[in-house]
């Protein structure tokens, strides 16, 4: 009897452990080939000035991150960069992103973007979060009604010549973006809020970093490193 017990209780174990090993995971992101970028589809003011380059090795944490550079005479101009991981499963519904970022002009930022995007079946499940350094606030994108909506976490200008360390957890249920939690530094904050996705014609996940320029469309850069993803 105790050894069915037994045997019963490790086939659970087995059994719950299964999604784990079956996880999409992406490690150094910031590293993969295939990055993409955008001025106009970002929004705001207009065309902006940018770039990226990889293999940087200073400032870094692992001796190779990326640089987003941010310029051009309009102001509020934004620059939108991704990269894509290959086509979306509609069986995977956790993900997780953890990354970090370093600014040495902040105040040259109107704020950064995170996001990521699963699209299969005619939608697009959209997961972004914004720091506005304007309203002070970290705020989650309700795709269905194009709008951010404030969590009521606060979002402080980061320290110059600090990495801050960002790591996030958000799920698709029922239909729709829940966001799960985030953490800066260590620090957690739940946010539990859920939107509908948009309609959307490609299959596809991708993850996202963008920059936003203030008003008068201040030169600056942001590194990225440690970009890690996971989806089961």
């Amino acid at each position: 009897m105790h050894k069915r017990l037994l045997g019963y209780f490790f086939s659970t174990l087995i059994l719950f452990a299964l999604p784990a090993f079956a996880a999409r995971s992406y490690s150094s992101v910031d590293q993969r080939s295939g990055w993409s970028s955008c001025s106009g589809c970002a929004g705001a003011g207009g065309a902006a000035t940018y770039s990226m380059r990889q293999g940087v090795s200073s400032p870094s944490l692992d001796g190779s991150d990326v640089q987003f550079n941010l310029g051009g005479s309009v102001p509020f101009s934004h620059a939108l960069f991704w990269n894509r991981l290959g086509d979306a499963l509609s069986t995977e519904t956790h993900f997780t992103l953890d990354l970090q970022y370093y600014l040495k002009n902040p105040a040259a930022s109107q704020g950064l973007e995170i996001a990521a995007n699963q699209a299969f079946g005619g939608k697009r499940y959209k997961w972004s979060m914004q720091c506005s350094f304007g309203s002070g606030d970290w705020r989650t994108w309700e795709a269905a009604n194009g709008r951010w909506v404030s969590t009521g976490i606060a979002c402080k200008r980061p320290s110059a010549y600090t990495w801050q360390h960002f790591s996030w957890e958000y799920q698709r249920v029922n239909g729709r973006s829940l966001y799960i939690s985030l953490t800066i530094d260590g620090v957690k904050h739940y946010i539990n809020k859920s939107f509908g996705p948009e309609s959307y014609s490609e299959n596809g996940m991708s993850v996202r970093y963008q920059i936003n320029g203030n008003s008068t469309q201040t030169d600056y850069s942001a590194w990225v490193d440690k970009m890690n993803f996971k989806a089961w």
